[in-house]
């Protein structure tokens, strides 16, 4: 143990890729038994299958951790009761808004009890006890310093979609519109908000971004620039998908499914990476642009997809020259790790 203890501390971004893909992959076999066979006790294991990448992250800056614990046991345990209950909420009205399914006391003991724990885990972690979690984690629910940002992350990636349309015109190539796959008769702002939110906390912000950008992108950005890390990032954040993927029923066995998703997500994570550093290291500004990006995936499922990916790239190339993403941060930048500022 006391071997892996020090590997972790002299090679934290290396373990945190390691563990990541130990943890996702490990329990990879719960999204085939939910998805695809329906056996819903294993949602847990779904749910910290999910969470891989921020568990990973929180475990490593946790080992690296070596100033003594401080803050309230009392608020962590309010932050977690309150990040449950509000997932809860988002997750039987997900349920009862898109997919129909009317809101029992089963559901909710469900959520409460199988799905939202290592989410509401990972979002209190924010309130930490550990220094360094408390400060790797802080920018995941403190919208404050970046609320402009935020509003710019909410409509990027419709902005994105809603022009290839214009484009797909221009070149006589019209995208078929679709209010979206859900079938309901509830406002469709409503739909879109309730998927958003629901996006945002269960798959993206605690599951996701919590580590890949929380963790891995300002210590990637310590030694290499942020077109690099974008890379980096990419390089393992598209595999990490592939059980969630399969029990979708994506053809994750042909390369041509590879070479497609590289194509297509390249762009989005240079993008991620953009507003993280203009947000000055804000994860939840990242987050809502990842979960506004899956929310136009559902409500404009028929995009030209190499018109969006060519609109994707142009403004990805647009956005690499404008902050010249090709050249290394300065160490007092607040998106890039400096132990200095923050120990792990």
């Amino acid at each position: 143990m006391k071997l892996i203890i020090e590997w972790i501390r002299k090679k934290p971004i290396a373990a945190f890729f390691v563990i990541t893909f130990v943890i996702t992959w490990g329990l990879g076999f719960s999204y085939i038994a939910v998805l695809q066979r329906g056996r819903y006790q294993l949602a847990f294991l779904v749910s910290i299958a999910t969470c891989g990448p921020a568990l990973a992250g929180i475990l490593v800056t946790t080992v690296g951790n070596r100033e003594p614990r401080s803050g309230s046991k009392k608020t962590r345990w309010i932050a977690l009761l309150i990040a449950q209950l509000i997932g809860t909420a988002v997750y039987s009205a997900s349920n009862f808004y898109i997919n129909n399914v009317p809101i029992s006391a089963v559901i909710v003991v469900f959520a409460f009890l199988l799905i939202t724990p290592p989410v509401a885990y990972v979002l209190s972690g924010a309130f930490s006890r550990v220094p360094a979690v408390r400060l790797s984690l802080i920018t995941l629910v403190d919208p404050r310093s970046a609320i402009g940002w935020s509003l710019i992350a909410l409509v990027l990636f419709p902005g994105l979609g809603y022009l290839s349309i214009a484009i797909s015109g221009l070149f006589g190539r019209y995208a078929t519109f679709n209010g979206g796959s859900p079938a309901s008769s509830y406002p469709l702002l409503g739909l879109i908000l309730i998927n958003l939110l629901y996006q945002l906390f269960f798959y993206v912000l605690p599951g996701e971004e919590a580590g890949w950008t929380g963790f891995a992108r300002p210590r990637l950005q310590a030694l290499v620039s942020p077109l690099v890390t974008s890379l980096i990032v990419t390089l393992f954040w598209i595999p990490w998908h592939a059980f969630l993927w399969y029990a979708q029923g994506h053809n994750v066995f042909s390369l041509e499914y590879w070479i497609d998703s590289y194509v297509y997500l390249i762009p989005d994570s240079i993008i991620y990476g953009w507003l993280y550093n203009r947000s000055k290291g804000s994860i939840l500004v990242v987050g809502i642009a990842h979960a506004a990006r899956n929310t136009v995936a559902i409500f404009l499922p028929n995009l030209d997809f190499q018109v969006l990916s060519m609109t994707t790239y142009v403004v990805a190339v647009l956005m690499i020259l404008v902050d010249r993403m090709w050249k290394k941060l300065p160490s007092e930048n607040s998106a890039v790790y400096s132990s200095t500022s923050m120990t792990a």
